[in-house]
């Protein structure tokens, strides 16, 4: 496995193993697409959607509104809840409110673990 050496200073030196710098690159990539961010920050003033109406919303193409949907639902960053034939999506609140709030206490207070949904960023020792 191999690590990423971050340097804070010169006294210390702390290392996060690759693969949790790609999960946390690849959800980072994931919200920073204009595209996505827009659907999010439609959904958070919104509230619970179809897919119809995001697209027409957002002047965009069903079809890629759903692909969209589709990994940002696999990711956890947003939920769907079914009603009959359909699924209206809405943002993953508590996980959005808890990763604001871990991710600076993890860097401030120097945590040895962040967990965002599936997502876990471990900091090992020497």
């Amino acid at each position: 496995m191999k690590f990423l050496t971050i340097k804070k200073n010169k006294n210390a030196v702390e290392f996060f193993p690759e693969e949790y710098i790609k999960k946390a690159s690849k959800i980072l990539r994931l919200i920073s697409e204009e595209s996505k961010l827009r659907i999010m920050l439609y959904l958070a003033k919104e509230g619970p959607c179809h897919v119809t109406e995001i697209a027409e919303a957002l002047g965009m193409n069903q079809t890629t509104v759903s692909h969209h949907l589709s990994l940002l639902r696999h990711a956890d960053l947003i939920a769907g809840t079914r009603d009959g034939k359909n699924i209206f999506y809405d943002i993953n609140e508590p996980l959005w409110r808890e990763m604001g709030k871990q991710f600076f206490d993890y860097l401030r207070k120097g945590d040895d673990i962040f967990i965002l949904g599936k997502f876990v960023l471990k900091r090992l020792k020497k």
